[in-house]
């Protein structure tokens, strides 16, 4: 492969960010984050002129850092991707309407630095969230092929060096990061994580997911557990218990109706 030259780093490669609606929990569940890492990897074969230097699914968000030789085919592949995403996920929690939340946010890299800066922030995402404590521990990121597999991407190679080898804590903890961080409630959240929510409520209640699941008392008391600690909506408390979305309403209801 012949060598990219710096100065072309500006239209060579774009770092998207990918939102659930009202930041709902889209890819709460494994199954899903693994969905969406077939679609985006099918997605990236289909089409011409796009390359995945590096990825990360949370559990509301996606960051994906993609090498284009066109502007335009960051818009044809997030449209491919979240559209066939967007028709699993509605089948599967029984649901219709929009899923991501509006337009993807997207970003040109603006150089070398920038870039090493980007994939390490990306692959940093579950570190900063404190779900593990190594990027490559995470399964549903690219960090774990960089560093188990020592892969050797042709195009930083290009750029960096035919020897350039990532490895995310070697990188100067002086890089600047150039990003959009998530708003304060929701780094709160990512930084407990679904699971680690969960288990902290159920250690406390001496329960289990399953127990929460089949006691409308349970519910309504995680329900308030989440309102008051995280701010989470009880559309997103649904979506984690893996409940139908009218479940809460409903249990409320029939409380109200036989306190009356």
């Amino acid at each position: 492969m012949s060598r990219i030259a710096r100065k072309n780093i500006v239209s060579k490669f774009v770092h998207i960010v990918a939102k659930g609606i009202k930041s709902e929990f889209i890819f709460y569940k494994k199954e899903y984050k693994e969905k969406y890492i077939f679609l985006l990897n099918k997605c990236i074969k289909e089409l011409e002129g796009i390359d995945l230097i590096a990825y990360c699914v949370m559990d509301n968000h996606v960051h994906l850092l993609i090498h284009i030789e066109e502007i335009n085919k960051a818009e044809t592949l997030m449209r491919k991707i979240n559209t066939a995403y967007a028709i699993f996920y509605n089948l599967q929690e029984e649901r219709s309407g929009y899923v991501f939340f509006n337009r993807y946010h997207s970003e040109i890299i603006e150089n070398g630095i920038h870039l090493l800066s980007c994939i390490k922030y990306i692959h940093e995402n579950p570190v900063k969230a404190g779900i593990i404590e190594r990027g490559h521990f995470y399964q549903y990121s690219s960090c774990k092929d960089f560093i188990e597999a020592e892969r050797s991407n042709d195009i930083l190679c290009s750029i960096f060096g035919k020897n350039f080898k990532y490895a995310p804590n070697d990188i100067d903890e002086r890089i600047e990061y150039h990003f959009i961080d998530e708003d304060e409630r929701l780094e709160k959240i990512e930084r407990q994580s679904v699971e680690i929510i969960i288990k902290e409520f159920c250690n406390k209640y001496n329960t289990s997911i399953t127990e929460i699941r089949k006691s409308n008392s349970l519910i309504i008391e995680f329900k308030n557990y989440l309102n008051v600690k995280y701010k989470i909506s009880n559309k997103n408390i649904c979506a984690i218990l893996g409940i139908g979305k009218n479940r809460i309403s409903l249990i409320k209801k029939k409380l109200k109706n036989k306190n009356l």
